[in-house]
């Protein structure tokens, strides 16, 4: 699986997109929750983890890796804040599922030794990995400070440091195209 560091990158860099309507609804501080709640979003499906240390049950990639949870998880989030926040409903839903729908996406393409993830469930039993697979496996049953961490986090780190790259280049294209 992907780990914090692209999941985060990529949920950040997805709500640099959003509908300008909610942008008015987010302050403006860097520990804001513009930028919080993209990040929490994009990580959220591995908090998964928590009932495992609690149960001692293996819950990873389970249920918070489908596409039905995102959807449910998206609803509920969405309206919630909507309600308190009189946001709208519609627009902080389908950023609230992009960007959860992109952590199964990096899941997807991360390579893995187990079968893959059930995206498709309840519906069907059927795992998913890619073919393909575009970044590194994280070996947690190695231990936090294993050697060979160092290859995902590099390549993580590479991988974030281009979209971030992009969106900067990105952001002075079209300040400098509208200020013309």
């Amino acid at each position: 699986m992907a780990s914090p560091i692209a999941h985060s990158v990529s949920g950040y860099l997805l709500s640099k997109f959003i509908p300008q309507g909610l942008a008015k609804y987010y302050p403006s501080r860097w520990w804001s929750w513009e930028n919080f709640y993209p990040v929490f979003v994009a990580i959220f499906a591995d908090f998964d983890f928590l009932p495992q240390l609690i149960t001692g049950e293996r819950f990873h990639r389970g249920i918070t890796h489908t596409f039905v949870f995102a959807i449910v998880f998206s609803f509920i989030v969405s309206w919630l804040i909507s309600y308190y926040r009189k946001s709208s409903f519609k627009q902080l839903f389908l950023l609230t599922l992009v960007i959860y729908s992109s952590h199964l996406v990096l899941d997807f393409f991360t390579e893995t030794t187990g079968s893959g993830l059930q995206l498709l469930s309840p519906f069907t039993d059927t795992y998913f990995k890619s073919a393909i697979p575009i970044f590194p496996s994280v070996h947690h049953s190695r231990g936090l400070f294993d050697p060979s961490h160092f290859v995902f986090i590099i390549w993580e780190s590479c991988y974030s440091i281009l979209l971030l790259s992009g969106l900067w280049l990105w952001k002075n294209y079209r300040s400098r195209k509208f200020s013309e």
